[in-house]
């Protein structure tokens, strides 16, 4: 029978509890690594935009310490291009409004949608379309008086409303599409009020529905 001394307990005491402290430590790290980041409106790259709430973008890009946001607007007399680029190490979402001079059909033709993907309808704008990991809303602009902003010499304008999402974001979520319909309703919320295409919008305070449809 094999004797134990104390000095053995005492050894075999601390060996164990070492195992015990470095198990406990990667457990910890992988929590922590796991842990996403909650965010706030003012974390975003435009508060106005996500002032209902970031629920939509949290969901889609599961944001961690990695998360980024910029917001970019380029305009003149007769463009705007507002852009809401959020990001982190595995994946973004992109979100643009852009105004531009064209009809509906121009407007399909920019989207450039696979003919094999599976098209959904949501009801904001003129017309709103959703599809594989993209949403995308068009909006025929009615200016409220003459030379309402950004439409300088255009015959037709519109707004084009983007919301895509790459990498991982969204990946394998049967809400995705729902969520990017939403940001892209949020986004043209954000456009009108700089442009005064449609006054009289409200924008979806919750996610929309989507119908099939060709």
């Amino acid at each position: 029978m094999s004797i134990i001394t104390g000095r053995g307990r005492v050894i075999s005491i601390t060996v164990g509890a070492l195992i015990v402290v470095g198990i406990g430590g990667t457990l910890w790290a992988v929590a922590t690594q796991n842990n996403g980041k909650e965010l706030k409106a003012s974390d975003t790259c435009n508060e106005g935009v996500f002032s209902a709430n970031v629920e939509p973008l949290e969901r889609i890009l599961s944001p961690d310490s990695s998360f980024k946001s910029n917001w970019s607007r380029t305009a003149t007399e007769s463009s705007l291009k507002l852009t809401c680029l959020n990001s982190t190490s595995d994946g973004a979402v992109k979100m643009t409004a852009v105004m531009q001079d064209g009809s509906e059909s121009d407007w399909h033709s920019q989207l450039g949608v696979n003919s094999a993907s599976t098209v959904a309808h949501f009801s904001v704008g003129t017309e709103a379309l959703v599809w594989d990991r993209t949403a995308a809303i068009y909006v025929e602009c009615k200016p409220s008086s003459e030379g309402s902003s950004h439409t300088a010499d255009m015959s037709h304008p519109y707004l084009s409303i983007v919301a895509a999402a790459t990498g991982s974001a969204g990946k394998g979520d049967d809400r995705a599409q729902q969520d990017l319909a939403q940001l892209a309703g949020r986004m043209f919320f954000e456009a009108q009020l700089q442009t005064g295409c449609q006054e009289d919008f409200t924008a979806p305070s919750g996610a929309p529905t989507l119908t099939s449809g060709s």
